[in-house]
């Protein structure tokens, strides 16, 4: 009689520890996945809308430059993203940035192309932004070796 008990006692925590698992493994996995309010299908004439947009483009481990929006609208159809609240930060050599802002913004997924409408604000250290034309201009001008 006594060893039944027992055996119910572990197979009861057997049980419990399986399911225990179990739910810690289907919460780990959905913590990864966006939550739904962030992505919901649209009417006909958009596919997607993102709320809280961010797109980050890096070379070698570092970031080139960043894109964020309060919202995005997918359109496949026409083959364009359609930013609200755009921001755009650029990176150059020595942590300086640039910063572009934006009411509205399109991409053109087909050329990557970006463009910015409404209030355009463009924001960067100007000794290292025209010092980089200024570098480019002067290695143009290198004399002819006749």
């Amino acid at each position: 009689m006594q060893k039944n008990n027992i055996r119910k006692i572990l197979l009861g925590l057997i049980l419990l520890l399986m399911t225990v698992s179990a739910y810690s493994l289907i919460k780990s996995l959905n913590k990864g996945s966006l939550p739904i309010e962030t992505l919901k299908t649209m009417s006909k004439n958009v596919d997607i809308e993102i709320k809280n947009f961010k797109v980050t483009h890096e070379t070698l481990g570092e970031k080139v430059w960043e894109i964020k929006a309060k919202e995005a609208k997918v359109k496949n159809k026409e083959n364009k993203i359609i930013l609200t609240d755009v921001n755009v930060t650029l990176s150059a050599a020595e942590n300086r940035k640039s910063t572009i802002s934006a009411d509205t913004g399109t991409i053109n997924r087909e050329t990557k192309d970006i463009q910015l409408e409404g209030n355009v604000k463009f924001k960067a250290d100007a000794n290292n932004f025209f010092g980089q034309f200024q570098k480019q201009n002067e290695e143009s001008k290198e004399p002819d070796s006749k």
